[in-house]
């Protein structure tokens, strides 16, 4: 105590600092005591992707019908098998179209970059780009067309145009009296949080579809 009490004559602040070190607190040592002891058991809650519903419980939804897919890199199950190989599988489900939004197919595309694919993917049906010449699905696009499948994950964030597409798909499978099936994946910014301003319909465009929050906490479907 003599050696602390001339530090702190001394040198102001440091005596302190000083038995603190020598001598831990109470809680300083429940603080290390806490840090040092393992995490304690998560318990983890398996998550099924719509798409995985789709095809494990629901197949009867698709069966027999023909297919349009909206989709991106993102369409993909657990193992990470593309959405449009797994309906290509499917004895008895004809996938007569794939549509790609921003971005384009396979994600290659920069943000606003114009995306056109004519006959680029040889082992697969039509592929069109709905961020090129053309954003909303023409009759002819749809004309052999049963059912809209789509199925990209998003973040819950209003101006990412995804779903400005499916505005845009919506719009015309209802002109053509096509059903569309949304294949929900989870907002991994959680349904918990909104945050921003909503947006004025007066200002709408395409990467502000939909009169909502800049953080909407929702997820597609």
């Amino acid at each position: 105590m003599q050696r602390a009490f001339l530090l702190h004559c001394l040198l102001p602040g440091t005596a302190a600092l000083l038995l603190a070190q020598a001598h831990p607190s109470i809680h300083q040592l429940q603080a290390e005591d806490h840090f040092h002891k393992p995490a304690p058991p998560v318990e983890v809650t398996p998550v099924r992707l719509g798409l995985e519903v789709l095809l494990s419980d629901s197949i009867d939804l698709i069966r027999g019908k023909r297919l349009a897919l909206v989709t991106n890199q993102t369409g993909r199950d657990h193992q990470g098998r593309p959405n449009y190989q797994l309906l290509l599988s499917l004895p008895d489900v004809e996938l007569k179209v794939i549509f790609s939004p921003e971005h384009g197919l396979l994600g290659e595309a920069a943000a606003g970059e114009s995306v056109r694919y004519g006959d680029k993917f040889q082992t697969l049906p039509p592929v069109i780009s709905l961020y090129g010449d053309v954003r909303k699905p023409t009759p002819d696009m749809l004309r052999d067309v049963d059912l809209i499948l789509y199925d990209i994950q998003d973040i819950g964030a209003r101006f990412y145009t995804y779903i400005s597409t499916l505005g845009l798909v919506l719009e015309a499978a209802g002109e053509q009296q096509i059903p569309v099936l949304v294949l929900d994946r989870p907002d991994p910014l959680t349904g918990i949080r909104i945050g921003g301003p909503r947006l004025d319909p007066d200002y709408r465009s395409f990467v502000g579809f939909y009169p909502l929050p800049i953080q909407y906490g929702l997820t597609v479907g």
